[in-house]
């Protein structure tokens, strides 16, 4: 018999004492978040409510609390920092428990000769950050979710930055980790440079969504910061069309600024409108960093770029204006004034990130806005911009606002735009329908799609790891497919 709601309190409350243990009505509302976040406006919290969140401060209470729940059939939300979207962090049954490790807030270790830092899961990026930017360091690593994400969760979902072009994802900067089985079993992954030994076992928990194990303890590289030596550069280019190739030819070439960024207009406009545009233009800058030599080649070849595809340099008055507010709109979150202007206006602004290759990507960008302009009526608007650039393609986000009267179909009008995106970017052969945010559960009804035939390996890998299925379910592998 499965242990009753009290029962699962009163033994994590034996294991880890009572001030452990959160059941707080209003915080087990908001246990996932944003998301939701215009139902829950209005009072409206559709998804199971947890048990209790608990909060735990070493790997060994995350391993006690793991069997627990493996033993007893507990569903488990890895949690630190909270920053998620996508409903990875919602609860898909009431037989579920938040396990929130945002208190193994230590930084173990920043190694200056081997050019890395060790941390526990839930050290905020922004503290590690703002550390080795002090000693003339940085971590590459600054996803809009700066201010409020935590190391272990930008593993777990598989984090990009907006200087990923050249620092690279958080898969790049990755050296180690150590986390805890669903069993219970702590493990740890060394610290090595490069190995030939088999598949890399770091892939089975990077990007694991909470679905695999439980992330405890993390290594990633370090880099010298050079902010003095920043190259900036903002243009106006004709079309996204010749944007999207410009930059591909840069790319192409062998530079990679850290900041590559592409607007269409319709998004500038919302965002920023710091830029006048005509309709059919694009706005695109550049952020090179390095060492002073590496940022100023880089920065000279854009300028022979961005002249040869006849783009108008307007200076970087707008790129220092974005470089200061890029992380405007992750503040605004949690915040009360945003849920009351839903109440005031109805309206839900709304961002879904997709990739491509150079070849797919400009049919992607132009069908899915087309199909979204023609399938969503209370549509108010729909724009989109790419921001990290690869050797063989590039992304683009997705940004919209739908007008929502009735808050109780607030879910389901959000997804209808989604699976408008991911159903036209599915359509391409080297459509990725999912960028970094993660799967979650919004998503995740497109996993046979975007793993095709390799599918079979994501299922048997949920089933090896986790065979109780008592981990994020919901996310990696639907309950349908």
């Amino acid at each position: 018999m499965k242990a009753s709601r009290q029962q699962v309190i009163t033994a994590l409350t034996n294991l880890l004492g009572e001030d452990r243990i959160v059941t707080d009505l209003d915080l087990l509302r908001e246990h996932d978040s944003d998301d939701g976040a215009y139902a829950k406006a209005f009072g409206i919290y559709r998804v199971p409510l947890p048990m209790c969140i608990v909060n735990v401060l070493s790997k060994e209470e995350v391993s006690e609390v793991l069997k627990y729940c493996n033993n007893n059939g507990i569903a488990v939300i890895p949690r630190t920092g909270a920053s998620a979207y996508e409903g990875l962090l919602s609860a898909t049954t009431e037989d579920t428990i938040v396990l929130d490790a945002s208190g193994m807030n230590k930084i173990l270790k920043i190694d200056d000769i081997n050019m890395m830092a060790t941390c526990q899961c839930g050290v905020p990026l922004k503290t590690l950050e703002d550390l080795l930017n002090k000693k003339g360091f940085t971590t590459g690593h600054g996803p809009q979710s700066l201010p409020l994400a935590q190391m272990g969760g930008l593993v777990a979902t598989r984090s990009i930055g907006q200087f990923s072009t050249y620092y690279g994802g958080i898969e790049d900067l990755i050296c180690g980790l150590e986390a805890v089985l669903p069993d219970g079993e702590i493990i740890r992954i060394r610290n090595v440079p490069r190995r030939s030994a088999g598949p890399d076992l770091r892939h089975l928990i990077v990007g694991s969504e909470g679905g695999t194990a439980f992330i405890t303890e993390v290594t990633v590289k370090i880099f010298r910061y050079y902010p003095e030596s920043f190259w900036r550069g903002g243009y106006i280019v004709p079309s996204m069309k010749e944007g999207f190739e410009t930059i591909r030819k840069i790319i192409a070439a062998g530079y990679r600024p850290s900041v590559v960024r592409l607007y269409d207009k319709a998004d500038y406009d919302y965002n920023y409108g710091t830029v006048e545009l005509k309709d059919s233009e694009a706005y695109m800058f550049f952020v090179a960093e390095g060492p002073p030599s590496i940022a100023k080649a880089t920065g000279e070849a854009i300028e022979k770029f961005t002249q040869e595809a006849n783009c108008r340099y307007i200076g970087t008055k707008h790129v220092d204006y974005w470089l200061i507010h890029k992380n405007d709109l992750c503040n605004k979150f949690r915040s009360q004034a945003i849920r009351d202007k839903f109440r005031e206006d109805h309206l839900y602004y709304a961002t879904t990130e997709i990739s491509g290759s150079w070849t797919d990507i400009v049919d992607i960008y132009y069908s899915t806005i087309a199909a979204i302009k023609e399938k969503v009526d209370n549509l108010v608007f729909v724009g989109g911009h790419a921001s990290h650039a690869y050797q063989n393609g590039i992304n683009i986000y997705f940004v919209y606002t739908i007008e929502i009267s009735d808050p109780n179909v607030a879910a389901e009008e959000h997804q209808r735009v989604v699976d408008i995106i991911c159903e036209e970017t599915l359509r391409k052969e080297t459509g990725g329908c999912v960028h970094h945010h993660g799967m979650g559960k919004m998503r995740v009804k497109f996993a046979p799609q975007e793993h095709g035939s390799s599918y079979v390996l994501m299922k048997r890998l949920k089933k090896m790891m986790d065979p109780n299925n008592i981990m994020n379910p919901g996310v990696l592998v639907g309950k349908d497919n």
